[in-house]
């Protein structure tokens, strides 16, 4: 990946997801545009970007309610979801709009990954899909190993683990998956969350209390 590749994150909605948007000097891809935004509209536009990919880290309102404002500006994005969050993008009760009073049906999705740790080409580099279920059946996150990022959704905050009592939720799976992040890690990878401050692997290990109690697997 090129070093020109930037990271800039814009908190949307009312509970304040954060969406980032990645891009170089030509292309972008968003993650998790919880609402649709005109300011991110214009950085794009104003750059002459080509937004290429839309990547929901799940299905939950908060994390798709952008979907159609951007496929509506960007007619040829393509929408990337876990196979098993597929239908959280057409059922407002399991992606919980319905709780909200403002049922959402996202655009279909354009690409399902499927695989516990699938490749795909991003920036003409090599990334990976790891499917990290726990807060929905089909969370993943999603790592760029040479820039050692990994952006996880809700599966993993700074100081604290996704919500299990949602549609879906497990609270076993979320662990398992967090075994996984923290035996595939270093203690340097930045972890940019869904919601709340980037944090890193390390810095989880020594003071994420769910991962002090419940995972053997931090030394």
């Amino acid at each position: 990946m090129s070093n020109k590749v930037k990271v800039a994150v814009y908190t949307l909605g009312d509970l304040m997801t954060n969406c980032y948007c990645l891009c170089d000097c030509n292309e972008a891809l968003l993650i998790d545009p919880g609402s649709p935004s005109q300011e991110l509209v214009e950085f794009l536009t104003s750059r002459k970007l080509n937004l290429r990919y839309i990547i929901n880290t799940h299905g939950h309102i908060d994390h798709i309610r952008g979907n159609d404002f951007f496929k509506d500006y960007f007619s040829s994005v393509k929408i990337i979801i876990y196979e098993t969050d597929m239908a959280y993008l057409n059922h407002p009760n399991l992606n919980l709009s319905t709780d909200f009073s403002q049922p959402y049906r996202s655009p279909e999705p354009d690409i399902l990954i499927r695989g516990k740790k699938e490749p795909f080409e991003l920036f003409d580099e090599e990334v990976y899909f790891y499917h990290s279920p726990g807060h929905t059946p089909g969370s993943m996150c999603l790592s760029f190993p040479n820039q050692k990022w990994l952006f996880c959704g809700d599966t993993l905050f700074a100081g604290s683990i996704g919500r299990t009592d949602l549609p879906g939720g497990s609270f076993q799976e979320i662990l398992e998956s967090l075994t996984m992040i923290m035996q595939s890690f270093d203690d340097e990878t930045r972890v940019f969350p869904g919601h709340g401050p980037e944090t890193t692997i390390g810095n989880e290990k020594k003071m994420n209390p769910y991962i002090l109690e419940y995972l053997n697997c931090i030394n």
